[in-house]
């Protein structure tokens, strides 16, 4: 997902919301007047919201400012300060990256098509990561 309006979406179906259901709850609790053709809009890439209304979706969602906004190093940073991986500059060491993914497959942090994964796609990832790194490695040498 690359645009604002695949996140959008995303997290929206993530939440089990109708775009009706989205506008009905978040108008209510934030005071705007949002219709059904406003939010396909913002998921189809037609419109941004206003800024404001950006944080309170980030509010509303429980997602970060960088993620919502497909600024994805800082998403991954985020992620890797959470699980003590400290990362500081705007690059990231493959090994690290591997065990990220590894350690949140691992915790059930990792959806797919906006589900958790069950013990077999987990070690799929982390035999697939393996793999990958793997060949990597050999490549490098």
């Amino acid at each position: 997902m690359s645009t604002f309006g695949e996140r959008f979406k995303s997290i929206r179906l993530s939440k089990n919301l109708t775009q009706d259901g989205l506008v009905e709850e978040f108008n209510s609790k934030y005071g705007y007047a949002f219709t059904k053709t406003t939010i396909s809009q913002y998921e189809n890439n037609k419109r941004i919201p206003e800024m404001n209304a950006i944080r309170s979706f980030v509010e509303y969602f429980n997602v970060s400012l960088d993620y919502l906004l497909c600024n994805d190093i800082q998403v991954i940073k985020e992620l890797a300060q959470s699980s003590d991986l400290h990362i500081d500059s705007q690059f990231i060491e493959l090994d690290k990256l591997a065990s990220l993914i590894k350690s949140l497959a691992e915790s059930e942090k990792i959806l797919y098509i906006n589900k958790g994964l069950n013990d077999a796609q987990i070690k799929i990832i982390s035999n697939g990561i393996d793999i990958i790194f793997g060949q990597v490695k050999v490549l490098k040498e």
